[in-house]
């Protein structure tokens, strides 16, 4: 197994089990109100279809025909896009954001950014690795 596979698994487990933690959380707030915050549940249920979509993308991985480089920055770039991505949904749930696009949270604005910036990069790696096979 190889630095890019490995990065995948890792950040795939951590997705799962951040999204197994906020669970928690959800279920908490689920005892106090029938609809708690879409951000919170949004942190909970993102990282585990994340998680299980990276888990997905070492067999892709495997496949494409992608120089060592490529395929580390592919991976890296969908670590961090998971990260960000799940790090703004966190963060607008424990700034109380209700709307992210009618509030326009500069803190979520920024992090979102980085973390949909970096999935367009993994994305595009990928593509191009398994269009190429």
């Amino acid at each position: 197994m190889n630095l890019p596979e490995k990065i995948l698994i890792l950040t795939g487990v951590f997705n799962l089990a951040y999204g197994s933690l906020t669970g928690f959380a959800y279920a908490f707030a689920r005892m106090k109100a029938e609809f708690p915050s879409r951000y919170l549940q949004a942190a909970h249920i993102g990282p585990l279809m994340q998680g299980a979509m990276i888990l997905g993308l070492v067999f892709a991985f495997q496949l494409a025909p992608l120089s060592e480089t490529a395929a580390l920055v592919g991976a890296i770039s969908f670590a961090v896009s998971s990260g960000f991505i799940a790090l703004k949904d966190t963060v607008d749930w424990l700034q109380g954001i209700k709307d992210e696009f009618k509030e326009n949270p500069p803190l979520g604005k920024i992090i979102g950014a980085i973390g949909v910036t970096a999935n367009l990069v993994g994305i595009a790696i990928i593509v191009y690795g398994v269009l190429v096979a």
